[in-house]
């Protein structure tokens, strides 16, 4: 399949798979370049467990903490791992015993041949290493920032379909669903807008060019847990090393890595909701694991909540060579086609608005659903006391969305503690919303409409990560981007086309810091990026923004992390402040929306808008107690919204405007977030793990949000609790349960014209899964697990934002290990 995106003129982009190959070319000719001689360095040891018995099939990984790149191997039957032609340098050695019950992880110097045992704990609070907080590995007792980690053996044992359910437990996130698998979902961390979350992929930051916000909002539905290792989470400024929209934090999915023996899985499912799910993967390595792949597909279809039926298909993987110790070359690919039949949203007749109070808050009650089938067609209808009419049904209305993201990083290890690495990705997003003329709502078109949404981003790094003394880490680089955003909007016999382009330049740079014989870390980090913005193209109608001379404001971050750790009493005090950015995107900067019925655009962008910005605070401590068993955790956090980008028309300054706006995008100031996390992680025995969190948000708004007197933040839920309890019952079997549950919430929903806007209050979610799960045992390397699972065991029907979600159901399948 050919992916390109065509021009008014008639030209394509280069495709993202040519990009590919100029990459592999490039690893090629540096692999030519690389001097041969083969190096003896390896690493080479036991795997024990707390009584010093070795541990067999143990998973064990090897992180390079100069080049963060990833090894994998399975110790013996006798407990021994190994790992050969490696470079010089230090590592971070992680292990995880096949029960799961045992983990552990330790920093290792590798020089020559070294012998190293790693013996393992009845715990797993303090075998975490982490990439994402500083960009390098780093255990989890080093790190100074607010940092937790999904692995994929809590997904697996969770049985999560998708990213965004995946990290639903994670403190500080409120995720939320509209409806059934598929529909939109959004990512808030600590109080904040859903485009203030970065997303990355394997530490690059993944996005959609052609999204209102330029964030990755719109693809969050459509990311399955395809060949995820784990998912980092780390909450507060992200901004100077990853730049746009990492101001509440940064998820980051990382990919499987593959190597050592040729294996796989098939995940079989199906149940409530018409649901269907098959992921085949293979992993392995060959040539000594000179060459090591991982690949995954997912297949998912589903009727949805309400006659709302999905379809996805997702394959994902990536391929490793290894030239020498020193040199590697890594491609990624991660592709999803996706389509959903769409809902209306929640509608406000006159029968339900006869039910307003006549002044102050509006209690959410929702239509029930047998009156609201009544709603759909177009029957009189019973509204009770309902003040809202949810989601109708809408046959033909479609989402078509797809997305392809490929990426290639070259690592060459110059020196001892000198790494340098050249990484690309590509993105391309392909979005299409499609409405007939069928009953759905009061706004159905006279013929079929089509709006096509194409975005695509190019990211360039060159960056050097290098050890100076026995104190400093020091990472420098340099990024390039470029954005281009497309819409093509037709309906009645009128089409018209948008093309805004946009490219930026970054330089960054992080010292880390280790002191006091490596219990005291601090870290010092900034960024400068800049960006350029070409004259967009439109056809179909005039545009304001010809012949600019526009310098668009560059963005100016940095920020500073520490973390202490005191030994006799193992705990660690931790303290991060920094400033982050969000870049304008290309709608915001030179948007605009095409009438049919006028045949002409109406403009909202301003190119001379600032990035918009933030500067937070957090501080925390980290206790461990009863050898590691406990882990309690608490953090206070603040974050100043120093000036935001905002839609307006009630002051929107028309008469002094340069492009003849009477309406749209400007700056003005912001507001704060502040609050409390507190978790606790708890493995008091082998076959029980617990983790619990409660997070309490206070977010307001410099301006009233809803009416005269309301600044709190729509949408924000002000107490949050999740919990994640998993207790082996006998061998073989397992019972996993998480919860996630949110205090109600304040929205203004659109009430239609000539209607003055009320504040609405929704009963906040309570979502609670259960998986039972048995180890059938098969002879030989082949595995089998069965597995039910209870979604929202307690039949608590959301209602989220006024859209009908699905109340209980369940799915049976099995997992085939071989």
């Amino acid at each position: 399949m050919k992916h390109s995106t065509k021009t008014t003129d008639g030209r394509h982009e280069t495709t993202a798979r040519r990009r590919l190959l100029r990459a592999a070319a490039v690893a090629g000719a540096l692999a030519a370049a690389a001097p041969h001689a083969a190096l003896a360095d390896s690493l080479a040891g036991r795997i024990l467990d707390p009584q010093g018995r070795t541990v067999a099939d143990a998973r064990v990984r090897l992180f390079d903490r100069t080049s963060g790149q990833l090894r994998e191997a399975a110790s013996s039957a006798d407990g021994r791992y190994r790992f050969d032609r490696i470079a010089p340098g230090d590592y971070v050695i992680e292990a995880h015993g096949s029960a799961g019950a045992l983990s552990g992880a330790a920093s290792v110097a590798v020089s020559g041949a070294r012998s190293f045992d790693l013996t393992l704990a009845v715990s797993g609070v303090t075998a975490e290493v982490v990439v994402t907080a500083s960009s390098t590995p780093r255990a989890g007792r080093e790190v100074a920032k607010a940092v937790d980690v999904v692995g994929a053996d809590e997904i697996a044992l969770r049985n999560e379909m998708s990213i965004a359910e995946a990290v639903r437990t994670v403190p500080g996130l409120r995720v939320r669903t509209l409806r059934g698998p598929g529909s939109q979902t959004t990512i808030a961390v600590r109080g904040l807008r859903n485009q203030d979350t970065a997303l990355l992929i394997d530490g690059l930051r993944f996005r959609d060019a052609a999204s209102p916000q330029g964030d990755a909002t719109g693809l969050l539905a459509n990311l399955a847990t395809v060949d995820t290792d784990r998912i980092e989470v780390v909450r507060g400024s992200g901004s100077p090393l990853y730049g746009s929209n990492a101001m509440a934090g940064v998820v980051n999915v990382i990919s499987r890595t593959g190597g050592g023996p040729a294996r796989g899985e098939l995940l079989a499912e199906g149940g409530g909701l018409g649901l269907l799910r098959a992921v085949p993967s293979v992993r392995g390595g060959a040539a000594n694991d000179r060459l090591t792949y991982s690949g995954a597909l997912a297949y998912l279809r589903t009727g949805g909540a309400r006659d709302d039926p999905y379809r996805s298909v997702s394959p994902q993987g990536m391929v490793r060579l290894q030239f020498t110790p020193a040199l590697s070359a890594t491609g990624r690919l991660w592709y999803s086609n996706d389509r959903l039949q769409l809902a209306e949203s929640p509608a406000f007749p006159a029968a339900v608005r006869a039910n307003f109070p006549a002044a102050g808050v509006v209690p959410a009650v929702a239509l029930p659903t047998g009156q609201l089938e009544r709603f759909e067609q177009g029957l009189p209808f019973d509204a009770g006391r309902a003040t809202f009419v949810p989601n109708a049904n809408d046959p033909d209305a479609v989402r078509k969305s797809s997305f392809l993201s490929g990426g290639a990083v070259v690592r060459h290890a110059l020196a001892r503690g000198a790494v340098y690495r050249v990484a690309y990705q590509g993105v391309d997003t392909h979005r299409a919303f499609t409405d007939g003329p069928a009953r759905g709502g009061p706004f159905e078109p006279a013929t079929e409409n089509t709006d096509r949404f194409e975005g695509r981003t190019d990211t360039v790094q060159a960056r050097l990560d290098a050890a100076f003394g026995r104190a400093h880490f020091v990472s420098a680089g340099y990024e390039f981007e470029r954005e281009r955003y497309f819409r093509e909007a037709s309906g009645d016999a009128a089409t018209a086309t948008a093309t805004i382009d946009g490219y930026s330049h970054a330089v960054y740079a992080q010292d880390q810091i280790d002191l006091m014989g490596g219990r005291l870390q601090v870290s010092f980090g900034g960024r400068v990026q800049t960006f350029v913005l070409p004259e967009p193209t439109f056809v179909g109608g005039r545009h304001p923004y010809a012949d600019l001379d526009v310098a668009a404001p560059a963005a100016v971050t940095g920020d500073v992390a520490a973390a202490y750790f005191l030994e006799a009493s193992e705990t660690k005090l931790r303290l991060h402040v920094g400033n982050s950015f969000r870049a304008p995107s290309p709608f915001e900067r030179f948007g605009g929306t095409f009438s049919s019925f006028s045949r002409s655009f109406s403009f909202w962008g301003d190119p001379r808008l600032k990035p918009e910005r933030s500067v937070s605070v957090d501080g925390g401590v980290d206790q461990w107690l009863l050898d590691a068993k406990l882990q309690l955790s608490a953090t206070v956090f603040h974050t100043d919204l120093r000036e935001t980008i905002y839609f307006d028309f009630a002051t929107f300054p028309a008469a002094t405007d340069p492009f003849g706006r009477f309406g749209g995008y400007r700056n003005t100031g912001g507001g704060r977030a502040r609050g409390v996390e507190l978790s606790v992680h708890a493995s008091p025995r082998p076959a029980t793990t617990l983790r619990a969190a409660y997070t309490w948000t206070d977010s307001v708004s410099e301006t009233p949000t809803i009416g005269d007197d309301f600044f709190g933040v729509p949408g924000v839920s002000k107490h949050l609790f999740t919990l994640t309890a998993t207790q082996g019952v006998a061998d073989r079997l397992s019972v996993t349960f998480d919860l996630a549950a949110a205090s109600d919430y304040s929205l203004a929903p659109y009430l239609g014209f000539g209607v003055a806007p009320r504040r609405f209050v929704f009963r906040g979610p309570v979502k609670g899964d259960l998986v039972v799960r048995y180890d059938l045992p098969v002879d030989g390397n082949v595995g089998l697990d069965l597995y039910a699972k209870v979604e929202n065991l307690f039949d608590r029907v959301p209602y989220e934002n006024g859209f009908l979600g699905p109340g209980a159901w369940a799915v049976g399948g099995l997992r085939v290990r071989y």
